[in-house]
């Protein structure tokens, strides 16, 4: 694959991953332009919503090119060139993208956040009692958590996809 090819697959990736792909948008920082309205440059990463599309942009990028972004690499911010040439880069160093994914999967969850969220719950419902904060306490927490473990689900399931891919190549 050329650089053209892979840049116009980027690109491709890039509108179906939008939220309004028709508008304009600029290739210095087209990464902002992920949610509408864009963000100010290199600021996608300062709401959830920001950050969701970003993380859906690259793990497709990375299922699309069998490649493994570094966790640095992840961190940064692109132009469209700068992305296609650590595509390019990324292509070219399988050993590195199968040590990076056998990494990524042999880590171990930890659930610290989860089991303090739930002491904190069962600490208000000792202190309150059943009320309506400990009610409405309840229904937000619970939905962070959820968020986390969704997070975590999600970020498994598309690290094992990748390890099937690129460890099918060879």
């Amino acid at each position: 694959m050329s650089d053209i090819e892979i840049k116009e697959k980027i690109l491709e990736i890039f509108k179906e991953e939008r939220q309004r792909p028709d508008l304009y948008f600029e290739e210095s920082h087209f990464l902002d332009f992920l949610t509408f309205p864009p963000h100010q440059k290199d600021n996608i990463k300062n709401s959830f919503k920001g950050v969701k599309k970003y993380n859906q942009f690259m793990d497709r990028l990375e299922l699309e090119f069998e490649i493994c972004f570094t966790f640095p690499d992840r961190d940064k911010f692109y132009s469209v060139d700068k992305i296609t040439k650590k595509v390019v880069e990324r292509i070219g160093k399988r050993r590195g993208n199968i040590m990076i994914i056998k990494q990524r999967n042999a880590e171990k969850e930890t659930y610290y956040i989860e089991i303090f969220i739930i002491s904190l719950l069962a600490l208000i419902y000792y202190l309150c009692g059943v009320n309506i904060f400990s009610v409405m306490m309840t229904l937000v927490l619970g939905y962070v958590i959820y968020w986390i473990l969704n997070s975590k689900i999600c970020s498994r399931k598309h690290d094992r996809r990748l390890k099937e891919k690129i460890l099918k190549k060879t």
